[in-house]
């Protein structure tokens, strides 16, 4: 091996590893290639439900948007299918984030550990991830969670939001037993914003690994 050759996981927080693991990757390095292409097929579908929301809303001109629920000008056919997208999104991408976290930890023990740099990257998609995704905060009756929030992790969660399919938009409001709980919508995210962001600090390239097809 070159000493001077090396990979760079993260390309913000400038994350190397000695090598080039991705030649022949085995272990953790075939694991991030494997959610990476996950990933990318992800945001393909996701991209196709975009583009088809806005082709149905281009006859209204420059608009912005936010819509949820039944909009007869949004009939998206395959929002059941979007929605676990997400879903399958949000748990890939933090598995995919956490490993180059417990990577980058391993070899310098001053960088973060692995669940913080998970915070630090994707804190949203973290947020639905350990609500949501993982598990619903509904059935799990978590303490930490409130009631809105369980309430929220169950309901249909889609929202086209300027451009883009997005969950985590809507505000959950509950009284109970004369105690109110409410969610916020800050942490509302789309899977095309999302991972082009990703793309910025992990695979610049896009085609990192040698294998991405169009399909």
């Amino acid at each position: 091996m070159n000493v001077n050759e090396f990979t760079t996981l993260d390309h913000i927080d400038q994350i190397t590893v000695p090598g080039l693991p991705f030649n022949e990757p085995s272990n953790e390095y075939w694991a991030l290639v494997c959610l990476w292409e996950g990933l990318e097929f992800l945001y393909r579908q996701a991209s196709q439900a975009d583009e088809f929301v806005m082709g149905q809303l281009s006859k209204f001109g420059d608009i912005r948007v936010f819509s949820v629920g039944n909009d007869p000008n949004i009939t998206y056919p395959k929002t059941a299918l979007l929605t676990c997208s997400f879903h399958w999104y949000a748990v890939t991408a933090c598995q995919y984030i956490r490993t180059v976290g417990a990577i980058s930890n391993q070899n310098d023990t001053t960088r973060p550990k692995s669940v913080d740099y998970v915070k630090s990257v994707i804190p949203e998609v973290l947020t639905f991830r350990d609500k949501v995704a993982a598990h619903f905060a509904w059935s799990t009756k978590n303490s930490k969670d409130s009631d809105a929030e369980r309430l929220n992790s169950i309901l249909p969660p889609l929202a086209f939001v300027n451009d883009s399919f997005h969950v985590g938009a809507m505000t959950t409001f509950v009284r109970r037993d004369g105690k109110s709980s409410q969610t916020g919508s800050a942490n509302h995210w789309s899977i095309c914003r999302v991972h082009e962001r990703l793309r910025e600090r992990y695979w610049p390239k896009q085609d990192v690994y040698g294998i991405l097809d169009d399909t």
